[in-house]
């Protein structure tokens, strides 16, 4: 199997470090265009807001511009530019940059969460179903390492593998999955 993963750099940390940024490139693929006007309807905002936001992606090599299939040069067309982007901290990322990440990643998985429950009715039965939990527990240190680390391979199992199987349009759909494991403060 190819390599279908790449890692952010600072630059690009920074780009997606927006939730519309964040929604317009869980929807783009490499190899696939869309327009301008597709973006904006599936993630209801302006055409003028997604081209402002695809420009930002642009400088960071994340998306570019493509011809129009059809010769059409009204329509802007865009594509991912990259495989699935995969963004982590690591002690060269800047504190500013992990705050705009994290409250961004925070917020779309918010909005994402939020989209689903208010279309969950509509959905097809087997779909119907989410998983929800939150528990704050006491844990040592070593405890809280050995939890993050069991749950990242769960996790990746089912990203890195699983995952990396399906393409549109062969029965699966999008799903979304998101692990936080922190200190509590209260």
């Amino acid at each position: 199997m190819t390599n279908t993963r790449h890692h952010a750099d600072l630059t690009q940390l920074r780009a997606v470090s927006h939730p519309t940024r964040i929604r317009i490139m869980n929807m783009m693929e490499p190899g696939k265009a869309c327009t301008v006007g597709d973006i904006a309807e599936r993630i209801g905002e302006s055409a003028g807001t997604i081209s402002y936001h695809l420009r930002q992606l642009a400088k960071a090599g994340l998306v570019e511009q493509v011809p129009s299939p059809d010769g059409d040069a009204r329509k802007s067309y865009w594509q991912a530019s990259t495989p699935k982007l995969i963004v982590n901290a690591d002690g060269d990322t800047d504190q500013a940059s992990v705050e705009a990440l994290a409250q961004s990643a925070s917020t779309a998985a918010t909005e994402a969460r939020l989209r689903y429950y208010r279309a969950e009715s509509s959905l097809p039965e087997p779909w119907r179903h989410s998983l929800d939990s939150m528990s704050i527990i006491r844990l040592t240190d070593a405890e809280f390492s050995q939890m993050q680390q069991e749950l990242l391979a769960v996790a990746d199992k089912w990203i890195n593998t699983v995952g990396d199987r399906h393409t549109e349009g062969d029965g699966s759909e999008q799903v979304m999955v998101a692990l936080s494991a922190f200190r509590y403060l209260v």
